[in-house]
């Protein structure tokens, strides 16, 4: 039997479990049905060992569930970076981060593959062999702890020398770029990258509070470097796109083009173009899993610029169903002596939309849009305005006057009593 271990070795599993406990802390043991019951066990173990003292657990007529319970406001940072930093490794990586970096500063000249496993052996009574050692220095170079010259055939490996801010001379610039740091891993995509580097200087965030702060979003993080990689290079991309709601797994073929992020519900979402279908599609970063890059696409700006020609008729991130465009007619009351206001937000919010004065104090609004379903939350914020409103899309009209109908009976119709 394999001896548990806490430290992770495939992120994708963690991060799917986390995401699990975070969003849908209502679930309990028996609902996960992909995995069985012990390494739902060995997660959770994970999850609560990374995240002491933010978990909470209850019993319920379905068993016990847990969740994370965490309030952004009072926390100087994300808790969630932690199954980041906790990568499983093996007894050698672990005694090589000690052997090479020791050796290669007290060696002027550096050290040579070969040389660094002889030295290992001689100092610390371990034996490498130089092809496991190469491969742990070229791993520290990639992540910039070593530099090499090239030597003969050989390469000679030496610390990398600091940052230009890291000198004593620069002390105060790199005190506010730590502060800085402390800023970044809070409010921006990859805040591992600023939570990582406080901790290197062994330091905390001390000075910022967050009263809207989207924790879940660093496991998405590797999904979204892979995508903005692939946009840089104007690269097509393949993926999984998994349901939360029933569990199924489309592999899609397309062209990355945006990232989308709701101001409402902090959701992040991959807006692409479909080769196949022909039609841009927008699908949650959350949803995806193995990303592969593929080869460039030519055509790549000319989509771009279909792209920028099209979001003015997205009211959110749908470019609708079979019929693309739906028309929506909305007739408002508007007195104009004190209201011009009204009619600036109709201009600035309407998306293209036109307005058409057609009587005293009464104006039409009127437009062609992708999805008229995700304009409701809009519409609504003109009730008492609106005199009539009709489209092509009746189901959606239909939401909107319903409500209207149902806050007319509970505040505005008379009671039996008043009768």
């Amino acid at each position: 039997m394999s001896e548990y271990q806490e430290l992770i070795k495939n992120f994708e599993r963690i991060r799917d479990y986390m995401r699990q406990f975070f969003v849908y802390g209502f679930k309990v043991r028996g609902d996960y049905k992909g995995k069985s019951a012990r390494t739902y066990d060995n997660e959770r173990r994970r999850i609560e060992s990374f995240l002491t003292g933010y978990t909470r657990s209850e019993y319920t007529a379905k068993g016990k569930k847990i969740y994370i319970n965490v309030d952004s406001k009072t926390i100087p940072e994300n808790p969630l970076y932690a199954a980041w930093k906790s990568k499983s490794f093996t007894d050698n990586d672990i005694m090589l981060h000690f052997f090479l970096p020791a050796l290669i500063k007290d060696s002027p000249n550096g050290l040579t593959s070969s040389e660094a496993a002889e030295q290992i052996s001689l100092v610390f009574q371990v034996v490498f062999d130089s092809q496991t050692v190469r491969l742990k220095l070229k791993e520290y170079e990639r992540l910039g702890i070593l530099t090499s010259r090239k030597e003969g055939r050989e390469l000679r490996y030496f610390i990398a020398p600091p940052l230009p801010m890291e000198s004593p001379s620069h002390k105060g610039l790199w005190n506010h770029m730590i502060r800085a740091a402390a800023f970044y891993q809070g409010v921006s995509p990859f805040g591992i990258v600023g939570s990582t580097l406080l901790d290197r200087e062994e330091k905390r965030n001390c000075f910022f509070q967050y009263k809207h702060q989207f924790l879940v979003h660093t496991l998405e993080d590797e999904v979204l470097l892979d995508l903005l990689l692939a946009m840089h290079e104007k690269r097509a991309v393949s993926f999984q796109n998994n349901s939360h709601r029933n569990g199924s797994s489309v592999t899609f073929w397309g062209v990355p083009l945006k990232i989308f992020v709701s101001t409402r519900t902090g959701r992040r979402y991959l807006c692409l173009y479909l080769t196949a279908r022909h039609r841009f599609q927008n699908v949650r970063l959350d949803s995806l899993t193995d990303i592969k890059l593929l080869e460039p696409f030519p055509q790549y700006r000319d989509l771009q610029k279909k792209l920028e020609k099209n979001m003015p008729r997205c009211f959110g991130v749908s470019f609708g169903g079979r019929s693309r465009m739906e028309e929506l007619h909305m007739e408002l009351y508007i007195h104009e002596p004190k209201e011009s206001y009204v009619l600036d937000r109709l201009s600035r919010e309407g998306r293209g939309g036109q307005i058409k004065k057609i009587g005293r104090n009464r104006y039409l609004y009127s437009g062609y849009f992708y999805d008229t379903n995700e304009m409701l939350s809009w519409v609504k914020t003109f009730t008492g305005r609106v005199l009539d409103i009709r489209g092509s899309a009746p189901a959606s009209v239909r939401k909107v006057t319903d409500d209207w109908a149902r806050m007319y009976e509970m505040y505005c119709a008379p009671k039996e009593s008043e009768v």
